[in-house]
């Protein structure tokens, strides 16, 4: 019983890094292949800020990682490449960007067989390497990350297939009510700030989901927590940097956290929503509700604040204000 419980556990933790190494990898390797383009394309971003939130879905749907171009953004703030209200409307954006990862996973992850897709990917990859003269072997690492990222998925899908006893406890959780929706969100904020993906912690409320272990509720819960522990990169790196870049970090953090508890204040309905809107019950095509829940509600929490890109801007400058060595520099 203990053999076996530590089996699990170990097989999770092995499947969780590989899949987590796959997404880094997948990042690396379109961000190597684009090369300056990526950076180029955020400092051109004019005062619009609708263009700015095209750009933050844009890049973070190519780099699959809405952490990388958080971070790039802040940098690029404290450089002073980008304004505090251009950095705050591709932060919503990247919000929505990050939502492609749950629709492959939703998608591709749990329709055919992961691994006959994923070695031959891999192996794709790797011969890419050696055509340098065409200049695409940079995408090398992208083929190679996209195949261990489906390989970590399947190897998640069988360790997460908990005994009774676990379905029970998330059953208890389930019937708790308020309090267990709540736990659900604690739960996915803490993590997701412990991995630094909310992609990965996503593909683990997929996974856990279409096992049966997870309700439609729960999940939903879990997912918009996530939505809050996302924001740890972004905060660590702001430590150090200048006013503006601070500031960048804390309306990622007041923004997650905002949207999330007005999705909470409107639970039912916004599920009852996501309903109406995918085909089937929950239960029969629980993976697309998730998968559309992520997307709505980075949509919708966008819709809502990117008017007031200017007002949100001015009470970031408020809550953290210049100190008097920054006003002398």
């Amino acid at each position: 019983m203990i053999l076996n419980v530590i089996s699990q556990i170990v097989g999770f933790v092995g499947s969780l890094c590989l899949l987590l190494f796959g997404m880094n990898m997948l990042s690396n390797g379109i961000q190597k292949g684009a090369g300056s383009g990526l950076q180029k394309l955020l400092r051109k971003i004019t005062g619009n800020r609708f263009y700015a939130v095209l750009t933050g879905i844009g890049v973070t749907a190519i780099i699959q990682s809405s952490g990388a171009t958080t971070v790039m953004v802040v940098s690029f703030v404290n450089a002073e490449i980008l304004t505090l209200e251009q950095a705050i409307g591709v932060i919503f954006g990247a919000n929505i960007g990050t939502t492609v990862t749950a629709w492959i996973v939703s998608l591709f992850g749990f329709s055919f067989s992961i691994a006959a897709m994923a070695i031959p990917l891999f192996g794709f990859g790797y011969i890419l390497k050696y055509f340098k003269k065409f200049k695409i072997h940079n995408f090398a690492e992208s083929f190679m990350g996209f195949a261990l990222l489906f390989m970590g998925l399947g190897l998640l899908k069988e360790s997460l297939t908990l005994g009774p006893g676990a379905s029970r406890i998330f059953a208890v959780i389930n019937g708790w009510g308020i309090g267990g929706i709540l736990l659900g969100v604690l739960l996915g904020a803490l993590i997701t700030a412990l991995i630094h993906s909310s992609s990965a912690m996503t593909a683990i409320v997929l996974t856990m989901a279409s096992n049966g272990t997870l309700s439609w509720e729960l999940s939903a819960a879990i997912v918009l927590g996530s939505n809050i522990g996302s924001t740890v990169d972004a905060v660590m790196s702001s430590f150090g940097a200048t006013v503006n870049a601070r500031r960048t970090a804390f309306v990622h953090v007041a923004f997650n956290v905002t949207g999330t508890l007005v999705a909470l204040l409107i639970f039912r309905p916004f599920l009852a929503l996501i309903d109406f809107i995918v085909p089937l019950e929950p239960a029969a095509n629980i993976t697309t509700h998730i998968a559309m829940l992520h997307t709505i509600f980075n949509i919708c929490a966008t819709a809502l604040f990117v008017p007031f890109v200017n007002q949100i801007a001015a009470i970031s400058r408020k809550v953290i204000p210049e100190t008097q060595t920054e006003k002398d520099e």
